[in-house]
């Protein structure tokens, strides 16, 4: 899973719009689009975002080079 769409997928989980979550970041909504259509985002940006959203930003190697952003909203995010 790309890290856009789980964070897409945790904003439907906790009710939240890309617009609440650009305010969030002091950012606005159409910077916060594109980095979620492009799935541009630095390690800190997505720090920021998962400590917002509640998530646990965890980075996995799963072949060497590619890492593994996975959301399972069966257990909240944890």
């Amino acid at each position: 899973m790309s890290a856009s769409s789980a964070i897409r997928q945790r904003l439907r989980d906790i009710n939240m719009s890309q617009t609440q979550l650009a305010e969030a970041l002091g950012t606005n909504k159409q910077n916060l689009g594109n980095k979620l259509r492009r799935d541009n985002f630095s390690a800190q940006e997505l720090a920021s975002i998962c400590k917002i959203i509640g998530l646990k930003l965890t980075m996995i190697e799963s072949e060497p080079g590619k890492y593994v952003i996975e959301y399972d909203s069966s257990n909240g995010g944890d």
